[in-house]
């Protein structure tokens, strides 16, 4: 019976490392936070001062770059460990 984490991986593995980068960690990641801190702004102070989304962005998508490259190496060390066997 294989682990059906390992196939999730396997079939995420796949669409390749930049893609995956994209879609499970700049898009996430970066339009989600930055959603959530201007909705969690707006029920606070009542406005959205528009010169923190574009600020947001980048520096939730630079967050979800590290976390989704992370992840990555995790996965690849957990389910391939022959890649980083030392000869």
């Amino acid at each position: 019976m294989s682990d059906p984490r390992k196939d999730i991986w396997l079939k995420r593995k796949q669409i390749g490392r930049s893609k995956y980068l994209i879609r499970f960690g700049l898009l996430p990641w970066g339009l989600g936070l930055t959603v959530l801190f201007g909705i969690i702004e707006f029920l606070n102070f009542y406005e959205m001062n528009l010169i923190w989304i574009p600020i947001r962005l980048i520096v939730f998508a630079f967050v979800g770059f590290f976390v989704a490259n992370a992840r990555w190496q995790s996965m690849e060390r957990r389910y391939e460990p022959s890649l980083y066997k030392r000869p």
